[in-house]
């Protein structure tokens, strides 16, 4: 059987990319490994890091970001990870997050024979670019990691287009697409539309530089007949508590319990249209392709968003919903207002029409040609 060990600096329950890896590869008969910040399922599993260092160690890692020592950096990581506990006998890694290449290069220069794919959840060299701190403690390693480590994977792939155009320009790589799409679910219909309570959904973490609260004052622009309801995940609880606080001006918006991610399309599908007004303060955000975006899709809604890039380009080429002039409240509120049912209904319908095509489905396409291309893994 073959083995594959995943990767990912992060908390895997929550990553719905890294579940669909991991989904992925167990239906091809591999053996997995998992390696992350935490994980809690049944799969063998390590943690990324070893457990609490000291204050000598803590004060050395504040030294080295401070003053941007990119290679000792990189070499008190490597030592403080638990990259040598981790199995050096797989056939092929999967490393997501840019913290976890040095650790799957290492592997590889430990056994030749294992095929390496990274995988680049964002456009690493300018992550957080809008955050002062960020740009003096990590902007310059991640661009040392990048130009250390990219040539050294098999297989580089990303989540849009223009993420992996900025890549293939600054670090001549090719790059394979893989979207943050979630599975099909072909027993999912458009659901019957209220006129006089249309239901708005955002769903997704509580975090303070998404700017949720542009969503929520949105709903002062709005006709009568919207309602906003916001799904969010505990992640920032203070900013959670600051967002109800906001809301309880409004008598249109309601706060949900979070789901489980894998049920997220099938409980959103009650309502008629997804909500994403996304300030594009660096990079990353400019160049938005989130889960949620195709989650809407899956769910038949129709889709309410300011001019992101990536997402406008799809949302107009299949006609899904509004773009708004700009990434302002009044802006949205606008070609939202000046909807009627009719366009609810063929938005909804156009969503239905490709909803397999913008699934997970495409992405095991992707994998299936990864395998395929490596010698080892075909039948």
């Amino acid at each position: 059987m073959k083995k594959v060990l995943i990767l990912s600096y992060s908390y895997m329950d929550r990553d719905p990319r890294v579940l669909r890896q991991i989904a992925f590869f167990e239906s091809k008969q591999f053996e997995v490994y998992l390696s992350s910040l935490s994980y809690t399922g049944n799969h063998q599993f390590i943690p990324l890091l070893k457990v609490k260092k000291g204050l000598a160690q803590k004060f050395l890692k504040a030294i080295l970001f401070l003053f941007r020592i990119n290679r000792f950096r990189l070499s008190n990581f490597l030592k403080n990870s638990n990259v040598e506990s981790l199995n050096d006998k797989v056939d092929l890694v999967v490393a997501n997050d840019i913290e976890t290449w040095p650790i799957a290069i290492r592997l590889k220069s430990k056994n030749k024979n294992i095929k390496v794919v990274f995988d680049a959840h964002e456009y690493y060299p300018r992550h957080f670019e809008d955050v002062l701190m960020w740009r003096i403690l990590h902007q310059s390693f991640y661009l040392y990691l990048c130009n250390k480590f990219i040539h050294k994977a098999d297989v580089f792939m990303t989540v849009c287009k223009g993420i992996g155009e900025e890549y293939k320009k600054n670090f001549k790589t090719d790059y394979l697409l893989v979207y943050n799409a979630p599975d099909f679910e072909p027993e999912l219909w458009p659901n019957e539309i209220d006129a006089n309570h249309i239901k708005l959904i955002h769903h997704g973490n509580a975090n303070p530089s998404r700017k949720i609260e542009s969503m929520i004052n949105l709903m002062k622009y709005l006709d009568k007949r919207f309602h906003l309801y916001l799904m969010l995940m505990p992640t920032d609880k203070g900013y959670l508590a600051e967002l109800k606080k906001i809301a309880s001006k409004f008598d249109n918006v309601t706060f949900l319990d979070p789901v489980p991610t894998q049920e997220i399309p099938r409980f959103i599908n009650k309502f008629d249209m997804g909500v994403f007004l996304l300030d594009p303060v660096n990079f990353n955000y400019e160049h938005a392709l989130p889960n949620k975006f195709f989650e809407f899709m899956q769910a038949r809604l129709g889709i309410a968003i300011g001019p992101s890039k990536e997402m406008k380009y799809i949302l107009e080429e299949q006609q899904l919903g509004v773009v708004s002039e700009d990434f302002g409240e009044a802006s949205l509120a606008k070609k939202i207002n000046s909807l009627q049912i009719d366009d609810l209904i063929e938005f909804k319908r156009n969503a239905h029409k490709c909803a397999q095509e913008y699934s997970n489905e495409g992405n095991k396409r992707v994998y299936e040609g990864i395998l395929e291309n490596f010698k080892a893994f075909r039948k």
